[in-house]
């Protein structure tokens, strides 16, 4: 199916781009969004969230896996230092 192969093409570069911008802005971001992260929420981190266009109705799980998994979210070397894939890859699971 040619035309199946065309749209799931155009979704993964879809994808991609989105994450890539996820990623950029937590980047970017990294020392507000972490503090966000920590405070359970904040401007910062709702931008990625919106970023990353996770629904309204997944948002406070979203941020309570983050807050609740320093381990996997924090750098493992440096703790005041985001996992940026990991939270890159947080995002974009709890996304659309």
């Amino acid at each position: 199916m040619p035309g199946a192969a065309a749209v799931a093409g155009f979704e993964n570069v879809t994808y991609g781009a989105r994450r890539n911008r996820v990623k950029s802005y937590i980047r970017d971001n990294e020392n507000g969004v972490l503090d966000d992260i920590m405070r359970g929420g904040g401007v910062l981190l709702d931008e990625a969230i919106n970023v990353a266009r996770v629904g309204v109705d997944r948002r406070a799980a979203l941020i309570a896996e983050l807050r609740g998994n320093p381990g996997i979210y924090l750098h493992t070397l440096k703790s005041d230092r985001l996992n940026i894939e990991a939270v890159t890859v947080a995002l974009m699971v709890y996304g659309d």
